[in-house]
């Protein structure tokens, strides 16, 4: 199983935290003094998604940033742009996807806040959520097991 953890997204300012997964990411604590320096030294998800994206991306992702920040405001933002995500009956976690143009980042709730776990794009969707619901699950477990 997948090592969890989360990384602040310190981009996000507001009342709501936003965090990323990280998977399997082993950083070098070395000479690390605070929170903030161990949580720069993360690799996550969204850092990884943020530096494979194709330049002609980049401004749809930094207007989902912008979403974001709304949320995190308690700031009103439209359905299209911003969503829960239906999910079955059995699966009490919230799920969302966020969307500009052909990008979509999902994101799930927990009590430390949402968290970025995939970045994705419009004709695939449907597997991104299949992803996002399957990385939701062991990160959940891992939480359960502790």
């Amino acid at each position: 199983m997948p090592k969890f953890d989360t990384k602040e997204i310190t981009a996000i300012k507001g009342k709501q935290k936003f965090y990323q997964l990280t998977i399997d990411d082993n950083p070098d604590y070395e000479g690390v003094k605070t929170q903030e320096e161990k949580n720069e030294r993360k690799k996550g998800v969204l850092d990884e998604y943020e530096e494979n994206l194709e330049s002609k991306y980049k401004k749809d992702l930094r207007m989902i940033y912008a979403y974001m920040d709304k949320v995190a405001n308690n700031e009103p933002v439209s359905g299209k742009k911003y969503h829960e995500l239906d999910r079955p009956k059995n699966d009490t976690v919230k799920d969302f996807e966020f969307k500009h143009g052909d990008l979509r980042v999902y994101c799930f709730k927990t009590e430390e806040g949402k968290i970025f776990a995939l970045g994705g794009y419009k004709n695939n969707q449907d597997k991104d959520i299949v992803r996002l619901r399957s990385l939701k699950k062991q990160f959940i477990d891992t939480l359960n097991n502790k």
